[in-house]
Formats: C-alpha cells, structure tokens, sequence
C-alpha cells in the first residue's frame, strides 16, 4: 500500500512546515527591508556628508522629541496639564541650531559662486594645485591659452602619473588624460549623461590605481592624488578640478599669451586668498546668528523659567541680579599689531596657507566642505558656538545646570560618539565575517592594545571605516589588482582579515578554495591567510583561480552587498534609533529628574533650617523664662 506525505493529512493551520516557511520568509522579507533602509540612509550620509548625518541626528534625535518631552515636563506636579511654554523653548532651540549650521554657508556659497566665480566652493590646496598645473602649461600647440578641455587632459595627467607612481608623465599615461579629458568635456554638454561619464571615468581610474599599486593593503583605490600634498577621491577632484576650469580657465583665455603665466598664478594666488575669505565669513556668519539663538527660545518662552513650573513659584522670574553676579563674562582679546603680520607677497601668504605649517594647519582647519564644516570647526562651533552662549544667557542656576549637563553630552555624542561606536561595530563584524570593513593604516596590527584602541577613539583618523565607493573598489574586480589572486589576499591579510570566512562567503568560492588547499592537505575552516595566499598564488594562472575571480568580478557581488549591508546597519541603528532614543527622550528625563531631586534638596534643607531656628527660638524663650525666675527667687529670698 502507498502511504501518502504525511504533510498532506495536517490542516494548513497546522503544517509546520508551511508555517515555518511563512515565518522564514517574512523574517527575510523584514530583514531585507531593514538593509535596503540602512543602505539608503547610509548612502544619503555619505553622499551628504556631515550635513545628512548632523540633519537626521538633529531631526530624529532632538528637534522633534525634545518638544515633546517639554509637553510633558512636570506633568505629574501640573495635574497632567501640558508645558506649552517649555514645549516651545525646546522647539525653538532645536529648530533653529542644527539647520542654521549647513543653510547659512550653503547660502554664502552659492552667492559667492555667482558673484565672485566657482572656485569659492574649492579648497584652497586645490585652487594652489590647480593653478601649478595651468600655470605649467598654459598654452596649446597653436600658441594660444588653453581651453578646459586641455587644461583637463594635463590634470587628468598629474592623477594619472601618481596612480602608477610615475616620476615623469609618459606618453602612454599622457594618451589615456587625454582620452579622459574628451569623454568628460563631450559628456557634460548635455546633463543626462554627465553623472554616467564620471561615474565610467571613476571605474577606469580605480582600475589603473588598483593595477599598478604596490601595497594594496593601504592603498586606496578611489583617491586622486594632483600634487604630493593634495588628494581627494577621484569624483571631488574631478568637480574641483571642473569648478576652476569654468571660473579661471575661462578668464585666462581672455589674456595674450605673453602675459598667460604670470595671469594664471595671480588669479589663483587672489582666488585662494578669497576663499580664505570665504570660509571665515561662513563660520563668522553661523557663530553670529548661533549667539541669538538663546535669546529666541528665551523669548518664546516668556517670563521666568518654564522648567520649573509646578516645582517652585519663588525664583521663577529671571533674576538678573544673580545672573549677573554669579556669571563671570570672559573676554578674549586678541593682541594683535595695527600693521598686520608680513606674509610677504600675496604668492608667499598663499604657500603658508597651502602648506604644511601652523598658518596652513590653521587655515586647512577650518575650511568648509561645501555646506559641511570640518570636524576642527565643528568642535569651534559646539563650544563657542551653541555651548558658551547658551550658558551666558541662562536664566538662573537650574537652567545652567540642564544647559551644561544636556549639551555637553549632545556635543560630545555628535562629534565623536556615533562615529566611535561606529568603528567599534565594524570590529565586531569583521571579527564574525572575516571581511575587512575599516582602513588601518600601515603598521596597526604591530601596536599595543592601547595604541590600537586610541585608534578607534580618534573621530578622523586612525581606523576609518571605508565608504561605499571603497568597498566596491576592493571587492570587486579583484583579478585587476597588481598581482591578482595575490594583491586581493596581501589586502584582506594586511589588514587584519580572514581569508578562509572571506572565500566561504559563498560555496561556489568555498568549494574552489577548498578543492585547491585539499591537494595540498589543508582545509580552508583551519588553515591561515598564508597557507591560502600561497595556495591561490601557485595556482594563479589556473581554471580554477580565473573562476574565482570572476565571482568577484560584477561590483554588486555577494562580497560587496555583505560588506556595504554590514557597514550600513549601525550606521542607520545609530542614526534612526541610538541617539533620537539617547538624545531626544532619555537626555530630557535625566535633566527633568535631576532638577526636580536638587529642589527637593533645597526644599528639605530649607525645611530643616526652618525648624532649627524654630527650635532656636524656644530655646532661648526657656532660658530667658527660667533666668528670670531664678532671679525673681533670689531676690525674693534676700527680702
């Protein structure tokens, strides 16, 4: 007799099976989900820059929920009434902080990019590099001062000759400049295939790098180095690079020949000094409107001090007799000389600023990315910016106290928190993967466990997690590295990774890499990085390693979607949820508790003071009464 499946005599509500793989499948669903979401928000900050991540940090994790939370605050002593007054305080300040931070130089800028030319949104070292180039070759063959498409080829020639670690550009390099510089002079006539040119010019110009790089372990692929001191990933270089053609190119071609030179290094020498200009007006401009802040949201919140509604009814108006007696105002003054400080001419000040000494560390420092601040001025900002006047206007010791204790915490989680835990996440995963999430710089896994974890602890250098266009470089077209196989393995060994997770990402990998380590007795779950390295490298030119290779050779394979999907979900857990949960909701009910347990304090030494002078007083009541009694009975006695 044929006995039927089991399965098919249990009701569909009941077949484990069939709920099983609803489970499965929705978990997978939800989890897919999740990492499209983290991927985006991941992509957006990075696209974004510090103008994103500060935004969604500032929306999500201040803005929105620290209102909410003054709705509420001191609920319980209202009788459940609403705190609109302090509700509107916290709006107010959160509204118009972070915002002001990215608007106000995103305005400046794209006024002085129409009025004084493109180049004020280009750093400095780049307007310097820039204008060594052209001024080196300002004219073409015909004599006459070139056009933007040559002065492309001759930058695409100084990134191209470091790539390969030339000493001379050579004709062949010089051939491929110039063929870069026609593409992206055709393509960004017409605007919809602009983006498709550089992004084909990008690809093309990783792969040279990843060929000819001798340490593939600490290279990176995506940067563009124009001179030994200035490099930035190879598409920033190209919109810096575009930006200056359209503003100084443009107005050189005006000039005679004769007089093209020494045009060209006068108008980038001004134009670096303008851009200085530039970014000192942008942060005077935010710090300027960041000392009003505190005087709006104390205005929006009236009278006295809405925190303190329901706690005390003394002390709630602004006392400004103790404002001004217990805050000491500090000024800094500046000694500096009525003629100011010789620089020389305008090409030796344009050297300092560009250069590696104190006036160029000071005035690289405190450049603007765009819209974006530099972590040095960030830090300025935080301290002088939104910290020191909110203190200063404070409206009496509790509000000082809340002020000190929330803002510090947000600055310091703002500047180096998200990005520490961020490092310290991708530890985590590539100890579990096997991959190489983070960039460790030459010599890292040589140090002590306190120099390595100062590492982590430090915002922008040291250990640095690598950004998408990174990850794609690195895992993908792996047989265009130097040696091939090789390069790929001295990249995840060098930087602290494990080869045998690394191949058994996938089975067909693991069963490649298994099957070439088997002839040899080894077995990939036990053997090391050198045992593999060594393996794949003997076999390099076999069937078996090409089609390795070209596992790795589409740039959304499986390596990379691990890699980027790893990167992005703390990034999108810190974002979306650690510090709007931290900042917003926790950070407020902290300061709301805190403040209610000093006045309780304060009300209860009050109290005791009260009944000690009360006992005082009955004290001396007795005494005096007895005394006199005493007196009375002698005097009676003595009668």
């Amino acid at each position: 007799m044929q006995i039927k499946q089991v399965n098919s005599f249990v009701p569909k509500k009941l077949n484990n099976n069939n709920i099983n793989n609803k489970q499965i499948n929705s978990f997978k669903g939800i989890g897919s989900g999740i990492d499209a979401l983290s991927l985006g928000v991941a992509n957006a900050i990075e696209n974004g820059g510090l103008a994103v991540s500060f935004t969604l940090q500032d929306m999500l994790g201040t803005n929105l929920p620290r209102p909410i939370m003054g709705l509420k605050r001191n609920s319980k002593e209202n009788k459940g009434e609403k705190n609109v007054k302090f509700a509107a305080k916290e709006l107010v300040r959160e509204m118009t902080t972070g915002p002001s931070m990215f608007i106000i130089p995103g305005v400046i800028l794209a006024a002085g990019k129409k009025i004084f030319g493109k180049t004020t949104e280009v750093p400095m070292k780049f307007i310097k590099s820039f204008g060594d180039i052209h001024a080196a070759n300002p004219l073409n063959e015909a004599g006459r001062a070139i056009g933007k498409q040559d002065f492309y080829k001759n930058a695409f020639a100084e990134m191209i000759k470091n790539a390969k670690e030339e000493t001379t550009i050579s004709k062949e390099t010089m051939r491929t400049a110039s063929d870069f510089a026609k593409r992206l002079a055709d393509g960004i006539k017409d605007k919809t295939t602009s983006k498709d040119t550089i992004n084909k010019l990008t690809d093309e110009f990783i792969e040279i790098t990843k060929s000819h790089a001798k340490d593939a372990a600490h290279t990176d692929f995506t940067k563009a180095a124009i001179s030994k001191t200035t490099a930035a990933p190879f598409k920033e270089t190209v919109s810096h690079m575009m930006s200056y053609a359209d503003d100084i190119v443009e107005k050189a071609k005006t000039q005679d020949a004769s007089k093209i030179t020494e045009f060209v290094k006068k108008l980038s020498n001004q134009k670096v000094i303008g851009r200085l200009a530039a970014n000192v007006i942008m942060y005077a401009a935010v710090m300027t409107f960041l000392q009003v802040i505190p005087k709006l949201y104390n205005k929006a919140e009236g009278k006295g001090n809405a925190g303190l509604k329901g706690l005390k009814t003394e002390e709630t108006t602004n006392n400004k007799a103790e404002s001004t007696a217990t805050q000491t105002k500090t000024q800094e003054k500046t000694a500096v000389n009525k003629s100011n400080p010789s620089f020389g001419s305008s090409a030796q000040f344009v050297e300092k600023l560009t250069g590696k000494g104190l006036v160029g560390k000071i005035a690289q420092g405190i450049e603007f990315e765009g819209p974006n601040v530099s972590f040095p001025l960030l830090l300025g900002i935080m301290g002088f910016g939104i910290l020191l006047p909110r203190v200063r206007q404070s409206k009496d010791k509790y509000d000082k106290e809340e002020i000190l204790r929330r803002d510090l915490v947000t600055c310091a989680t703002m500047c180096f928190a998200e990005k520490e835990l961020r490092k310290g996440f991708s530890k985590l995963n590539e100890t579990k993967s096997g991959l190489v999430l983070a960039a460790k710089d030459k010599g890292f896994k040589d140090k002590n466990i306190a120099k390595r974890l100062f590492d982590y602890l430090r915002p922008i250098k040291g250990v640095r997690v690598l950004s998408t266009e990174q990850i794609v470089s690195k895992y993908s077209g792996i047989d265009k590295y130097k040696d091939g196989i090789k390069g790929f393995c001295e990249f995840i060994e060098g930087q602290g990774g494990n080869l045998g997770k690394v191949f058994s990402l996938t089975d067909d990998a693991k069963n490649i890499v298994q099957n070439l380590l088997s002839k040899e007795g080894k077995d990939i779950a036990t053997a090391n990085n050198s045992a593999i390295k060594e393996t794949l490298t003997k076999a390099i030119d076999s069937e078996d390693v090409k089609k390795l290779t070209d596992l790795f050779k589409d740039k959304n394979n499986a390596w990379v979607k691990k890699a980027k999907t790893l990167n992005a979900r703390f990034t999108a857990l810190s974002v979306l949820v650690l510090v709007p949960a931290f900042l917003g909701f926790f950070l407020p009910w902290i300061n709301e508790k805190a403040t209610k347990k000093r006045i309780n304090e304060e009300n209860a030494n009050k109290a005791q003071s009260n009944q000690n002078n009360k006992i005082n007083e009955f004290d001396t009541a007795l005494f005096t009464k007895n005394t006199s009694k005493i007196f009375s009975d002698i005097e009676n006695f003595t009668k």
